[in-house]
């Protein structure tokens, strides 16, 4: 799959999961990971910082992201990470 098709694929399932805890958006990059193996890495951003409440549904998302990719056909590994704003500083 290309990295266009996986993002179609995963993003309505992170959006479903994540939306009410501030997703916006995902990144699909095509790789290789530390083992040297083919990969995908997709990068969920958020418009908020990251709720405490929200670990265990980021969990069932990726739990899903990967068998709808498996689903159709993907063989590779995908990692998903989670990009929330940094913090402003005290000032």
């Amino acid at each position: 799959m290309t990295d266009e098709e996986i993002k179609r694929v995963v993003e309505p399932i992170l959006r479903r999961h994540l939306g009410p805890y501030g997703f916006e958006t995902a990144e699909v990059v095509s790789g290789v990971d530390h083992d040297g193996d083919p990969a995908i890495f997709v990068s969920a951003r958020y418009a908020t910082a990251e709720p405490e409440r929200a670990r265990g549904v980021r969990l069932d998302a990726g739990r899903e992201l990967r068998e709808a990719l498996w689903e159709h056909g993907e063989e590779r590994i995908a990692y998903v990470r989670h990009r929330f704003p940094e913090p402003e500083a005290h000032r």
